[in-house]
């Protein structure tokens, strides 16, 4: 099942309906809503969508102007886009793993340079095999040294499942790997990468590793990212295998203390894609029924 774009569904909705965007700006003017007609142009065009609250408001009745179904609209509008510069700040990792406190003590091992690597973009592929199971995370980071003498990055990963050897991580471009800690009864890995040089203040540096998982896994049904710093784009892309691919995906944004939020994730032939611009520390994840 593929879940269209807001544009494309705002479109089709009001083709539907029969209306004329200057009725539908009164419907909601009536029921207290404020939208111009050139705001609901913009947005049937995709030149921009609804980000602010009064906007995410406003879709809720249109939704019923529409006389579309409860979520069509505020379930495909996507995360916000968050503008303006951000300061980097440093989230623990029991905020993050509260789930996981294996995690923190194999991270403080590694993790006195971390928070002086500002992150100008973070690119996920995971590939799965014919099984479901998780084969390959390719990761690619572009980062820049808030103070000299960086050279160091921690990674972190925790199976679904524990066990007995564990992932291994491959460096691809400009680092190599020095210590690494695992935890077979919890399937948790942190390892140090080192980076091909010690950077000076307001180097950049594009990093690339692999981490390839142990064979025989379960079938996967989600991937997570956790983030600890803000980062001003992440990507993730699932390629899943041809014989194995789901129904549907979904996406999940948890970040900044905010509620979390998601919706319905296109899914392109065999690979689900999904980014966001300007992201808060927190949980970024991309979800699929079989």
């Amino acid at each position: 099942m593929e879940t269209d774009s807001f544009d494309r569904v705002l479109r089709a909705a009001i083709a539907r309906s029969g209306l004329g965007l200057e009725r539908i700006r009164c419907h909601l003017a009536q029921r207290g809503c404020r939208v111009s007609i050139a705001t609901l142009s913009q947005w049937q065009s995709g030149k921009r969508r609804p980000e602010r609250q009064e906007s995410l408001r406003a879709l809720v009745v249109l939704e019923d102007v529409l006389s579309i179904p409860a979520g069509t609209l505020t379930g495909v509008v996507g995360p916000p886009r968050l503008r303006g510069p951000q300061r980097q700040r440093r989230v623990s990792p029991e905020a993050v793993w509260p789930g996981e406190p294996q995690v923190p003590p194999l991270l403080g091992e590694v993790d006195d340079e971390d928070e002086f690597l500002m992150r100008l973009s973070h690119h996920d592929v995971l590939r799965l095999g014919a099984d479901g199971a998780e084969v390959s995370l390719a990761v690619r980071l572009v980062l820049r040294a808030a103070r000299s003498g960086v050279s160091r990055l921690p990674v972190v990963s925790v199976l679904d499942e524990p066990h007995p050897t564990g992932q291994w991580v491959r460096p691809v471009r400009h680092c190599s790997v020095g210590e690494v800690a695992y935890l077979p009864e919890f399937g948790s890995m942190v390892a140090s990468l080192r980076l091909d040089r010690e950077l000076a203040r307001g180097d950049v540096v594009m990093v690339e590793y692999e981490i390839v998982y142990p064979p025989g896994a379960p079938r996967s049904v989600r991937t997570e990212r956790k983030l600890r710093f803000p980062v001003r784009e992440y990507f993730v892309e699932v390629e899943f295998h041809p014989r194995a691919v789901p129904d549907r995906c979904h996406w999940l944004v948890a970040d900044g203390g905010r509620a979390a939020r998601g919706g319905g994730l296109r899914l392109d032939g065999t690979t689900a894609q999904f980014a966001v611009s300007g992201a808060d520390p927190g949980i970024y994840a991309v979800r699929w029924d079989w």
